[in-house]
């Protein structure tokens, strides 16, 4: 028994199909199916039960293989923690961010970090927020800026600072001369919003329950896109303090009294490991100490 066939289990297990598993080990059918054969044979017990195309895990082989995903695992921890004893993995993370946060920040961040750490080389990556997560418990990427509360058990994080919504309008609009504007005043106006998926549509609908938003004939993919419609008049929006630009021609930004904000978080893979070291790197991006 090694860990070549431990991970050949894992496979056929999450995979339910020998060929897929052969496809994904990169090796040939009946040498995996042989493999296990083998193993069940040492082992003296059924781990599979092969019925025509369907397979399923015996009771005792549901056992067996749990610690055997546990094992590879912790195999792969071990590779990694090699990996990154080279200079060369030291020095790269890879950063992600969604889109209505990173297109404000990233330059900022990237200037920072390279004000303190002179070798570190930054690969960034901007997905939504639940493509963010995904990416993080698979640790395929190594940190990425979200927006809390993150409910995933296996993420942690420190707080980077609190990011508020101001609502834009066009310089005519009534609200423009205002020095802040109640919730309950977006009511009756023509709420701009994202198109499904990104958090901070969530957020704002949120904010603004139980009211609906009148975005049903045009849904932006960007602050940007939204930030032009309110221009020209086409409606109001709210916009996170990142993406406030001050003295801009035709547009307003008007804070809201009940001081609505999002918090923004710097998150890894708890058993990452270089969680220290990425703490490290929230103190010199954070706006302010971190809670």
């Amino acid at each position: 028994m090694n860990l070549r066939d431990l991970q050949y289990l894992v496979a056929v297990s999450e995979l339910k199909n020998f060929s897929k598993a052969a496809e994904y080990c990169a090796i040939s059918q009946p040498t995996l199916s042989n493999q296990i054969k083998k193993l069940e044979t040492y082992l003296d017990v059924q781990i599979f039960e092969r019925d025509s195309n369907l397979i399923r895990v015996t009771p005792v082989g549901a056992s067996i293989i749990a610690i055997a995903k546990s094992i590879t695992e912790s195999a792969e921890k071990i590779r990694e923690i090699a990996r990154y004893s080279t200079r060369t993995y030291v020095n790269k993370i890879i950063m992600g961010g969604f889109p209505t946060l990173a297109n404000y920040v990233f330059p900022e961040y990237v200037f920072r970090l390279k004000q303190h750490f002179e070798d570190l080389k930054i690969q960034l990556i901007e997905e939504k927020t639940d493509d963010l997560i995904q990416l993080l418990t698979a640790r395929k990427i190594d940190v990425a800026l979200l927006a809390l509360p993150i409910t995933d058990e296996t993420l942690e994080g420190v707080t980077l600072f609190e990011d508020p919504f101001y609502v834009a309008v066009p310089d005519d609009h009534a609200f423009a001369q205002r020095s802040h504007i109640d919730v309950d005043e977006l009511f009756n106006q023509p709420l701009l919003l994202l198109d499904e998926g990104h958090c901070l549509r969530s957020q704002i609908l949120k904010l603004c329950s139980p009211r609906k938003a009148a975005d049903d004939d045009f849904r932006a993919a960007s602050l940007e896109t939204l930030r032009v419609m309110v221009k020209h008049g086409l409606g109001i929006t709210l916009m996170p303090s990142v993406a406030v630009s001050e003295g801009e021609q035709d547009i307003c930004y008007v804070p809201l009294s009940c001081n609505a904000s999002r918090t923004i978080g710097l998150f890894w893979h708890q058993s990452h490991e270089r969680a220290h070291y990425f703490r490290k790197l929230a103190e010199v991006i954070s706006y302010k100490p971190i809670s």
